[in-house]
C-alpha cells in the first residue's frame, strides 16, 4: 500500500482534479448551478422540492385565468426534467446511464 504520504498525496490530487472539473464546467458555462452539474440531491427529491415548485407555478397560472395546458407549458424544461422519476437519486439519478452499460438496470427509465 505504501506510506501515508503517498496515500495522502494521491487523494489530494484526486480532489483537486474533481475541483478543477467542477470549476471549469461552471466557469465556461456548460453548467451554471451545482444542480445542473450533479443533479438533484436526495434531500431535494425526498422533500418533493421540484414537485412543489411545479405545483406552485401551475396554481399561479390557473389563478391568472390561464388554461391548464397554458399553465403547464410555462414550466421550464429543466424543472420538469429534475422532477422526472429517472432523476431520482435513490435509483441512480443522472448517473444511471453508466450503470445501464454494465447491465445493472433492465428498464430504460430507471423507475423500478
Amino acid at each position: 500500500m505504501g506510506n501515508i504520504e503517498t496515500v495522502l498525496s494521491s487523494s489530494i490530487a484526486a480532489v483537486f482534479f474533481a475541483a478543477f472539473v467542477v470549476a471549469g464546467t461552471m466557469w465556461y458555462g456548460s453548467a451554471t448551478t451545482p444542480i445542473e452539474l450533479f443533479g438533484p440531491t436526495r434531500y431535494q427529491w425526498d422533500q418533493g422540492y421540484f414537485q412543489q415548485e411545479i405545483y406552485r407555478r401551475v396554481s399561479a397560472g390557473l389563478a391568472e385565468n390561464q388554461s391548464l395546458s397554458e399553465a403547464w407549458s410555462k414550466i421550464p424544461e429543466k424543472l420538469a426534467f429534475y422532477d422526472y422519476i429517472g432523476n431520482n437519486p435513490a435509483k441512480g439519478g443522472l448517473f444511471r446511464a453508466v450503470r445501464c452499460t454494465i447491465g445493472l438496470l433492465w428498464s430504460d427509465d430507471g423507475a423500478r
